[in-house]
């Protein structure tokens, strides 16, 4: 199958996604009402429940999906392991951590300083990244795979002060923690979004321009330093862009585990190793998967809404073992 078609199906798959989200919830739209939205002819009530209910939350999913699956691209091509995370390196541990921080000296509810919170999440996530970077030079040279299994100690380890903290919190204070670890997307109204995604789209296009860098790191880092490359250079840089694109994913949509496992491994399948195309359709697939299980929360125990990001544990484990399994075997 030709890749144009293999992108028109995923496509396809996203805009039916989509429209399946405008349409369902606890007030339901039928088909008609969107052609009413298109030709101007929608009631308020139509346009209230999509404009400020369910496109601002629909953009968001998209967005950060796109962002987990492209630094997860990115930690995979660094560090040569196809089973490469974004919470594998910590983000996920220190925006926790940061969001511990936030309820304990900031504020005790979710409805305080609510835009405070995202960037506390984000300075977390970043800061925790960027110290196991630093710890991840060895001899003046940046040691890839070094920098995973640090990554994974020092989640473990600010993990436990996560927990250490949260002993001191009340039900309430609980409660809010326990919204953010269970990937429930918060940042669902349109301020999140212009404080988000604009920031995500940028970074997304400085990755973009060093598509040809990361093409080349699939090869030796002696060779490439044969080619005249700076290899500890690029990979700085593309550590920090993957650090901050999933940082901002998951100060809006929670801890998000497994897209930015998932959503590149598929894109190989599909579309083989040029890194332009892998680029792309990983933003698309991420996109997919992070909007169709905030979907299928919605809708699987309705009206209870299921955390998407236990919907994506779900899908991701399962998943994730199958390739180590695979792994095993070969």
């Amino acid at each position: 199958m030709r890749n144009s078609v293999k992108f028109i199906i995923i496509i396809a798959l996203l805009i039916a996604i989509v429209v399946t989200h405008l349409l369902t919830g606890t007030f339901s739209l039928a088909p008609g009402d969107l052609v009413d939205l298109l030709i101007n002819q929608a009631g308020e009530d139509v346009r209230l429940v999509l404009f400020e209910f369910r496109m601002p939350r629909i953009i968001v999913t998209l967005v950060c999906g796109a962002a987990l699956a492209l630094s997860g691209l990115i930690l995979q091509v660094i560090s040569k392991n196809p089973l490469a995370d974004p919470g594998i390196i910590g983000v996920n541990a220190g925006s926790g951590f940061g969001v511990v921080l936030f309820i304990m000296f900031v504020s005790g509810s979710m409805s305080q300083h609510l835009y405070a919170l995202p960037l506390m999440s984000f300075i977390g996530g970043l800061a925790t990244v960027l110290i196991i970077f630093f710890l991840s030079f060895m001899g003046g040279t940046f040691k890839s795979n070094i920098f995973i299994l640090i990554g994974i100690a020092t989640a473990m380890g600010v993990t436990g002060f996560v927990y250490v903290f949260t002993s001191m919190f009340d039900e309430t204070q609980m409660e809010m923690l326990n919204r953010y670890f269970a990937g429930n997307i918060w940042g669902d109204t349109w301020p999140f979004v212009f404080i988000s995604v604009p920031y995500i789209l940028i970074i997304a296009g400085f990755v973009f321009f060093r598509i040809r860098e990361m093409g080349m790191l699939n090869l030796d880092d002696e060779m490439l330093i044969g080619f005249g490359m700076n290899v500890n250079k690029e990979k700085i840089i593309l550590i920090i862009l993957s650090a901050m694109l999933s940082s901002l994913a998951v100060s809006v949509c929670g801890a998000i585990s497994f897209i930015g496992l998932i959503a590149p491994h598929i894109s190989r399948l599909l579309f083989g190793q040029n890194m332009k195309i892998l680029f792309f359709s990983s933003l698309l697939i991420g996109g997919v998967l992070l909007t169709g299980a905030d979907l299928v929360g919605k809708l699987l125990l309705a009206p209870m809404i299921i955390p998407t990001g236990i919907v994506v544990a779900l899908i991701g484990g399962p998943y994730f073992l199958r390739l180590l399994l695979k792994a095993k075997q070969i």
